[in-house]
């Protein structure tokens, strides 16, 4: 569940549901749009909320988890949209998660980053803002044969912008000293001169790209909640493997960095502190989902759990399943989803529900940023008198996997052309 604004400042809030059913089969279509016409507090949020639930006839007995972006308005435990989910539904068992690619993009914010951050966007304006500029430095890298084209405007609101535009601005660092002394305007570039601060945007722009990969991992469509935790975990275990090597001199994984010569020390140690940081952040943002590892636990690695650990419903059917050699040899053989729904409904039920409510689970709003670029894309300035009504159906048409019926549709009409 997310909210974004339209183009006439209206604030819509989409609400995605993944569900699955005995067969594990899923079914994954954007349930319902509500308009916010005044403020988008968590009181409105969760009226709107509830008459979703009412068009859709769900019982909320049937909501395993729900993920947002994690702004007040949705998570605060008094006013915000938890608090008030939690005193209405008392006893409900609902995992609340923030969603992980939103954490990821905040928890930038442990790197002193600033500084270099400025000066990148400065030296990327100067050359993009002014036409000439901009058709001069093209046709210089045009040149000189330079694999790339143009440098990278920097939007905050994205997440991979940072990285891409630290990484263009380094492969074009040397065809942007030579173009910028071509114009006899050195000083626009002079910090790509500077050891000292080359030193700093070589590690940024390395660590980021490491950052970039993990955010790529986490995006895309059929993504399951256990899959996307554990590359987060083994992104955590990447960076105390990066802060043991700079403290060693070991700039293995730091290309860029590597490539600067003689980096001092105390460069070095700055670096390492600054990695320590980030992965304290990553520790103190991702708690919601290290509360619930145990249940990712047993649904990854059932063979692997301690039984006295986890729930009493869970036990019995865990030490049957774990005494099958057959069962444990299936299990590595096929994927995951598969060994479930081999499994028997009469056997190993509480084993079969909980592995259905992992898998139902959303680990980010990835898809709800997916549905507001194409809000955008339809409900723009040349049609931003398109209603609340029309544009939800639009964005269910184009985010459905359900096939239209169209020889039924046909059937309905009482009159139609064949010609046509």
């Amino acid at each position: 569940m997310d909210e974004s604004t339209d183009i006439n400042d209206t604030a819509q809030l989409v609400l995605f549901i993944r569900g699955v059913d005995e067969n594990f089969e899923f079914t994954k279509e954007l349930a319902c749009m509500r308009s916010l016409k005044g403020t988008t507090k968590g009181c409105y949020i969760f009226r709107e909320f509830q008459e979703g639930l009412l068009t859709l006839k769900v019982p909320v007995t049937n909501i395993c988890n729900i993920t947002t972006d994690g702004a007040p308005n949705m998570t605060g435990k008094k006013s915000g949209f938890l608090g008030l989910f939690n005193q209405n539904y008392p006893g409900n068992n609902a995992v609340f998660l923030h969603c992980v690619i939103h954490q990821d993009a905040l928890c930038k914010s442990a790197l002193n980053m600033k500084p270099v951050l400025d000066a990148v966007v400065k030296l990327v304006n100067t050359i993009r803002s002014r036409g000439l500029t901009h058709r001069q430095f093209r046709d210089f890298l045009q040149s000189v044969q330079s694999e790339y084209s143009d440098v990278l405007y920097y939007t905050k609101v994205r997440w991979l912008s940072a990285g891409c535009v630290f990484e263009r601005v380094w492969q074009l660092k040397d065809d942007i000293v030579s173009f910028f002394h071509e114009k006899q305007c050195s000083a626009e570039c002079e910090m790509l001169e500077d050891t000292e601060w080359l030193s700093d945007f070589a590690f940024f722009t390395d660590l980021l790209c490491h950052m970039n990969n993990l955010n790529v991992k986490m995006q895309g469509k059929n993504q399951f909640i256990d899959d996307i935790w554990a590359h987060l975990k083994a992104f955590k275990l990447k960076l105390n493997l990066f802060a043991g090597q700079l403290a060693k001199i070991d700039l293995s994984h730091f290309s860029r960095l590597n490539s600067i010569p003689s980096v001092n020390e105390e460069k070095l140690k700055n670096y390492e502190d600054g990695l320590k940081k980030l992965h304290f952040e990553f520790e103190r943002r991702f708690q919601d989902f290290s509360a619930i590892q145990a249940e990712l636990d047993i649904f990854t690695m059932p063979f692997y759990v301690t039984c006295e650990a986890v729930k009493s419903d869970l036990q019995l059917e865990l030490i049957e399943l774990q005494s099958n050699n057959h069962l444990k040899q299936s299990f590595l053989n096929i994927p995951k989803l598969e060994f479930y729904k081999s499994l028997s409904k009469v056997s190993f039920p509480n084993l079969i529900s909980h592995a259905q409510k992992i898998s139902a689970m959303f680990a980010s709003s990835y898809i709800c940023e997916q549905v507001f670029s194409t809000m955008n894309l339809r409900k723009n300035y040349f049609r931003s008198r398109l209603t609340d009504e029309h544009l939800a159906s639009f964005l269910r048409i184009s985010t459905s996997h359900f096939e239209p019926q169209y020889k039924e549709l046909l059937k309905m009409k009482s009159q139609f052309h064949s010609s046509h």
